[in-house]
């Protein structure tokens, strides 16, 4: 799979969003994330997937930090956010973090959103606000906030903003918001900021106030829908001015003109207001004008006329419980009637209405005392309900917050916390609708309490789950490692795993932590079980050893000593059943030993090291040259200028040696496999190299190894006759170990490859049809070939020297590659001469070998 820039994605990361999501598909690339889509096996919900992009997947530091950046979204627990899967960081994950985001189908401003009450739909936007706060408190830039992204899961769902912009802290431009929710900040530079966000939910407001095109009026002063570059061209020109309450609000509303004050400070528009600072404090803001008509936005409080009542009468008025068609409560009647009375205005007019005399109007003084009396009075009654009301909020927050994180579930504790929590509060809420202000405050205490106490053992039930969590994935790698898939009591731990992610992602945390615990104590019985395997198979191979030290000439005690290092480097590593495998191949090596293998001496007077030529004189290389701009098919401005120095002409000297007829093909390689249970680079680090017909090397993700030639879903077994490709140099000495040989030097593959004759190829003159090679006129000659009939053999008998796979070497200057492929476009490539150093640790998509064997003198 390829991202926008080309770029392979990597396998590891397909095969394990392939276990929780179904199609998925790459849609993008912002920053240093991967966009990609799919479908929420769960649910069939569509997800975006965000996720380091293989342009930092192959640096572990960047990784881990973008990691960290991805774990804040799981301390997101509002419900107006959407929600967030389990950050995926186990198995194939380890070093590739990903989150995947539930998409929000639904849309909240749907055709009959204008036709709902002004009330209705402030409470979206105080919706909106709220799912911006929490996200800003994270420190979280949602970065395309717009209608669109206010969406719901369901039709009757809650809220959910969606289409977060994320690039692990890194520069990321917007792409999806639309001009007329972005500030001129952001069309300037394209980079958001919390600010920036609250701009987009002021321009969200208006469209909830002023219908679909709200926006663009309030930025061009049309109410029909524009032209984005003339909406930028009003953002960019001098400000329009934010409409009044009477356009918001055509019915009036309590408080409009606090709200228009409040989207016009929101959008920049307020004069001698600086803009809210994060969306907590326009939240807040909000919530107080709705609540509190006379606040004023950003200029002070407005002025009061003295009939106006005192703030705390005005706030306890608001919450005192209302009577039913009778008219007020008795307590603000009295309020009432005792302000009324209390300006002289007040007792003038009561004395000239009753024609009183003067013991009228003594009585009507010592009424007014009475009224104060009971005034007083009734001011002392009003702070009990106020610190009462004050109380229930602080109480029902702290209960709401204690069931959002899932107090009812997340563990016993947690559950039997919130429901004597949620009792308390009930009963505050009774005892508030009975102005009992003294049972309020002893059952909001008591609310308070059992609220914050759920909420410390949610905390703890999560702390508790995610350790258990580490310690199960810990031991499940080591269980791995060792060998243990295959084993059934394998597949029960990864089953109880299984458990325990459906539990955590329910948030029934504490059946989470007891599923993770059961899964780890599965995977170390795993591990034990196969730690003690080895550990008998490793006492057998010693007394094998010990047994045949007689034998410790020949070439099977020999290979022996090399099965006993690599099962005690496999045991050290913790990879117990392919220790096991090694110390049995051992055993069965040092039992069957005998000192006849060894060679026998001959004696031959034809034992004397050999002198040797490699590389080309300056006129074949000037040859190689023009060979490669007449006969390549590739255009002749690809043909290099000249040969490499490395490739001149240079002496060497050999002792005796043979070397395979043919290469290794992948069937000799199963057996090997088979025998030793090696473990390829390839499959260790899964990613090979290809190179181009100019020699550059390109890294590829897809499954290549030995066994799977080519890619996923392909196998050796259909053609296991062609050579072994996708192999290391390391690889390749530890197959040649294996047989009892060794892998060629450079020197002995040029001697063997010319056969004892003076050629540039090893089937003599340039002949395009003579090997496999991307220029053959026979299409089937340009691809991997049997390796006994890999083209032309030389005089000596050897065959595909030249093209069908590179072969490893070993230099004076290091690791080489020498014969060309089938992937080579130009023929010089396939001269004896040509080679191609590369770290010897690179398995590559078209590199092979063959073996070579000392020998006591020539053949």
């Amino acid at each position: 799979m390829n991202d926008t820039a080309n770029n392979v994605i990597d396998t590891r990361l397909q095969e394990a969003l392939s276990q929780y999501f179904n199609g998925v598909t790459l849609r993008e690339t912002i920053g240093d994330c991967a966009v990609l889509t799919g479908i929420r096996k769960q649910n069939g919900a569509p997800v975006d997937i965000y996720t380091p992009s293989f342009a930092v997947a192959g640096d572990d530091t960047a990784c881990t930090g973008i990691g960290k950046e991805f774990e804040r979204f799981g301390k997101l627990t509002t419900s107006r956010l959407q929600s967030t899967e389990r950050l995926l960081a186990s198995r194939a994950f380890r070093k590739t973090p990903a989150l995947a985001l539930l998409s929000c189908p639904v849309p909240v401003f749907d055709d009959a959103f204008d036709t709902r009450s002004a009330e209705a739909r402030l409470q979206i936007f105080d919706e909106i606000l709220d799912g911006l706060a929490a996200l800003h408190s994270a420190a979280i830039v949602h970065g395309n906030l717009n209608p669109d992204a206010v969406r719901r899961e369901s039709a009757d769902g809650a809220l959910r903003l969606c289409d977060f912009t994320f690039s692990g802290g890194r520069t990321t431009r917007v792409t999806r918001l639309p001009p007329a929710y972005q500030s001129r900040h952001v069309i300037n530079n394209s980079q958001m900021r919390m600010v920036d966000d609250i701009y987009a939910a002021g321009m969200i407001g208006y469209r909830i106030l002023l219908g679909p095109h709200g926006a663009e009026k309030v930025l061009t002063g049309v109410a029909e829908a524009q032209d984005n570059e003339r909406i930028v061209t009003a953002i960019l020109g001098e400000e329009t001015a934010a409409p009044i309450a009477e356009e918001l609000f055509r019915e009036g509303h309590p408080s409009g003109e606090q709200i228009s004050r409040l989207l016009a400070r929101m959008t920049g528009r307020l004069a001698n207001a600086a803009p809210y600072s994060s969306a907590e404090a326009a939240l807040k803001a909000f919530r107080s004008v709705v609540a509190n008509p006379s606040v004023g936005i950003g200029g002070g409080e407005p002025s009061r006329t003295s009939t106006s009542p005192s703030p705390d009468i005005a706030m306890a008025s608001a919450m005192m419980p209302q009577s039913g068609g009778d008219g007020v409560s008795r307590t603000t009647a009295i309020a009432l009637f005792g302000g009324f009375l209390i300006s002289t205005a007040a007792a003038v007019y009561y004395f000239v209405e009753n024609n009183a005399t003067n013991d009228t109007l003594m009585l009507a003084m010592l009424s007014r005392a009475a009224l104060q009396s009971e005034l007083r009075d009734n001011e002392a009654r009003i702070g009990a309900i106020k610190s009462a009301a004050e109380a229930l909020i602080g109480a029902d927050r702290l209960v709401t917050e204690a069931r959002l994180r899932g107090g009812d579930r997340a563990s016993g504790a947690s559950v039997e916390s919130l429901t004597s929590a949620e009792t308390a509060h009930k009963a505050a809420e009774t005892a508030f609708a009975g102005d009992d202000t003294d049972a309020v405050m002893g059952s909001a205490e008591i609310a308070v309490k059992d609220a914050k106490g759920a909420i410390a053992a949610i905390e703890a039930a999560i702390a508790a789950a995610r350790q258990a969590e580490d310690a199960a994935i810990t031991a499940e790698e080591a269980a791995r490692l060792a060998g243990g898939e295959g084993l059934e009591s394998y597949a029960e731990a990864s089953a109880r795993a299984a458990k325990a992610v459906t539990a955590q992602d329910g948030g029934e945390m504490e059946i989470a932590a007891g599923h993770w615990t059961g899964a780890a104590e599965g995977f170390g019985a795993v591990l034990a079980q196969l730690q003690s395997a080895a550990i008998e198979a490793q006492r057998a191979a010693r007394a094998a050893k010990s047994a045949a030290e007689a034998e410790s000439g020949s070439a099977g005690y020999v290979l022996a000593l090399g099965l006993e290092r690599r099962a005690e480097a496999a045991f050290t590593a913790g990879s117990f059943a392919d220790a096991s495998k090694l110390f049995k191949a051992a055993e069965r090596a040092f039992a069957t030993a005998k000192t006849s293998d060894a060679a026998p001496s001959t004696g031959a007077p034809d034992a004397a090291l050999r002198e040797v030529s490699l590389g080309d004189s300056a006129e074949r290389l000037a040859e190689a040259v023009a060979l490669c701009r007449n006969q390549a098919p590739i255009p002749a401005s690809s043909c290099p200028p000249a040969r490499p120095a490395d490739e001149a002409a240079r002496i060497a000297t050999v002792a005796p040696f043979d070397l395979d007829r043919t290469e290794v093909s992948a069937a000799d390689f199963a057996r090997f496999v088979a025998d030793t249970a090696y473990v390829t680079e390839a499959e260790q680090g899964g990613r090979i190299v290809a190179l181009t017909s100019s020699g550059e090397a390109r890294f590829i993700d897809g499954g290549f190894s030995w066994h799977a030639p080519g890619g996923k879903n392909t196998t050796y077994e259909t053609t296991p006759g062609l050579p072994v490709t996708n192999v290391s140099m390391k690889d390749a000495a530890a197959y040649c170990a294996w047989a009892s040989g060794r892998l060629p030097s450079e020197a002995e593959w040029e001697f063997a490859a010319r056969g004892g004759a003076d050629v540039a190829f090893p089937f003599g003159p340039w002949s395009a049809d003579a090997i496999v090679w991307r220029g053959a006129s026979d299409p089937a000659m340009r691809l991997p070939q049997p390796v006994l009939t890999a083209g032309h053999g030389n005089q000596a008998g050897f065959i595909g020297l030249s093209g069908n796979a590179r072969e490893w070497v070993l230099a004076e200057d290091g690791a080489v590659l020498k014969g060309g492929s089938w992937n080579s476009a130009n023929p010089a490539d396939l001269r004896i001469s040509a080679r191609l150093a590369v770290p010897e640790n690179a398995p590559g998509v078209d590199f092979g070998f063959r073996c070579a064997r000392d020998l006591e003198a020539w053949k």
